[in-house]
């Protein structure tokens, strides 16, 4: 029998420990707490047991998933992790006898190279994001020059997600005292990544000078990114959005978002010749594994070259 109270406290007590021990942010213990109430969910209309749960029995909610539900390899994956973390620890505090997810046998990850943008896809979101003539009409009668300055500061944003590869939540993170300033060019940023890790992310000495003259008259405790003085930053959601109006008005034929800016910029750095390990310290990767699909993306472009011939 399913017992609820149990397993909510055993939950709540498992998010803790990853936010307070593991030091993970509050969006990646909203995802856990999703993972593991959809695994609940399942095993109560089945009738099972979430203490007795066994390996064929999450064999079983990963074939529902994918075959009843039309769930992508790599979510269900994905669970498997959480779910794999959460028996870990519940059995490291005797709260289960058994760990059902080490033994099931787990669905092949889909062999996916990120998606990029060209050179040329670059230039064009540049242009569009540059142009002060296309700027979004507003029913509410907001003036011209508080929506030029808008724009202005998601040029800024994309600009340096092209430029540092940050995160969006990175860099919405950011305050100006984050921006190393050198004679009025900005050369690094400071940034707090996954898990409370910090790294410094040096940038181009063109984009610097940009940078570093958007910001100087900023203080120095404002979010870089703030909606206005005082302000927090836009959502994410938000910065989704208008990217997402730019690329169209761009006329970029590809699903371009935040993350796959920072996908761009891996991949000149392999261009320009980085090694792997250096595109991880810069990127923030907690594991070389993770920077190795890039390696995939130079494969893809020299076999690309190779069929022009």
């Amino acid at each position: 029998m399913f017992d609820r109270e149990i397993f909510d406290q055993a939950r709540q007590e498992f998010l803790s420990h990853l936010l307070y021990a593991k030091g993970h942010s509050k969006t990646t213990c909203y995802a856990y707490n999703s993972d593991i109430g959809i695994w609940a969910d399942w095993l109560q209309t089945a009738g099972k047991d979430w203490q007795r749960a066994r390996a064929v029995d999450v064999e079983q909610f990963v074939a529902w998933q994918l075959r009843n539900r039309q769930v992508s390899a790599a979510i269900v994956i994905r669970r498997m992790s959480t779910l794999s973390s959460f028996y870990k620890w519940a059995l490291r505090h005797e709260i289960v006898e058994r760990d059902p997810v080490y033994l099931a046998e787990k669905p092949k990850r889909p062999q996916r190279l990120p998606v990029w943008m060209e050179k040329e896809e670059q230039a064009k979101l540049q242009a569009a994001l540059k142009d002060r003539n296309n700027l979004p009409l507003n029913i509410f009668g907001q003036n011209p020059e508080r929506m030029t300055a808008t724009r202005r500061r998601y040029e800024m944003l994309f600009s340096l997600l092209l430029n540092a590869g940050l995160r969006i939540s990175e860099a919405q993170g950011l305050k100006v005292a984050d921006v190393r300033l050198v004679d009025g060019t900005a050369k690094s940023v400071r940034v707090i990544g996954k898990g409370d890790k910090e790294r410094r992310v040096p940038l181009p000495e063109a984009f610097g000078q940009v940078f570093g003259f958007w910001i100087k008259d900023q203080p120095r405790g404002e979010f870089v990114f703030a909606k206005a003085p005082g302000q927090p930053p836009a959502s994410s959601q938000a910065a989704r959005a208008y990217l997402r109006e730019m690329v169209r008005q761009a006329g970029i034929d590809k699903p371009i978002t935040p993350h796959k800016l920072r996908h761009t910029y891996a991949t000149n750095l392999l261009n320009a010749g980085a090694e792997l390990v250096d595109i991880k310290a810069l990127l923030g990767h907690e594991s070389i594994a993770t920077t190795e699909i890039y390696t995939n993306v130079g494969q893809a472009r020299m076999e690309e070259v190779v069929n022009k011939l």
